[in-house]
């Protein structure tokens, strides 16, 4: 009799700590490991705050807690990161751009025809002999440069004209160039990059119907 409680004794003292170590163990790697769900629960999160932010063309993979981050437009890779740290579960990000530097990216589907639907509600278009931007033609470009600030990843083209009137060819150049640096600063001064602007002058090689409508600035994607 004593003999058998002993035995039983030793093999309580044996196993019973086994049954209750090892669920604690199991529960801790549970808590350690982050599982499928985690990992996409944070991917979700991710690629709803990019495209939130005007990045839906990123690419997001998780592993873990850790995300990186390709095809992301080349001048918009730390804003693409910090967006990215910001989301809740994250631990570390990694960007890598999509097109080398110095290249435009992609426009986003539907960006040029946004932007010639804002232009044509109001066309930039300027006094005789004249680049000031004022009025009606400076709303628009402000409106233009809003726009832009939240499509980070468009470029655009600013293309500046002049009347066909009796005069130099030269003077038509010069002041068609004026007109198109001029809503270039004022794109700027909207907070647009000017890295994100490129800014040329025809003079009066491309007139509209009536003189007023040819003194003009045409903005498009590119």
């Amino acid at each position: 009799m004593g003999s058998h409680a002993a035995r039983s004794g030793r093999f309580l003292a044996v196993w019973l700590p086994a049954v209750v170590l090892v669920p604690a163990v199991l529960a801790g790697v549970a808590l350690l490991w982050p599982g499928p769900r985690i990992g996409e629960d944070v991917g979700s999160r991710a690629s709803a705050a990019l495209t939130a932010a005007g990045l839906a063309g990123v690419r997001v993979a998780v592993s873990g807690r850790d995300v990186a981050l390709t095809e992301v437009p080349s001048g918009a890779v730390d804003r693409a990161r910090e967006i990215v740290a910001g989301v809740a579960g994250v631990r570390s990000v990694e960007a890598a751009p999509g097109v080398p530097d110095g290249l435009p990216a992609p426009a986003p589907p539907g960006a040029a025809a946004e932007l010639a639907a804002l232009v044509a509600a109001a066309p930039v278009t300027f006094a005789a002999d004249s680049a000031v931007l004022d009025g009606a033609a400076a709303e628009t470009v402000a409106g233009v440069g809003r726009w832009l600030v939240a499509h980070p990843d468009v470029r655009v083209r600013l293309t500046g004209h002049a009347a066909d009137t009796p005069g130099p060819a030269e003077v038509a150049l010069a002041l068609s160039q004026q007109r198109a640096q001029a809503v270039a600063e004022a794109l700027r001064a909207n907070g647009v990059d000017p890295s994100r602007v490129s800014a040329r002058g025809v003079g009066d090689a491309d007139p509209l119907p009536t003189p007023a409508a040819s003194r003009r600035v045409e903005i498009g994607v590119g």
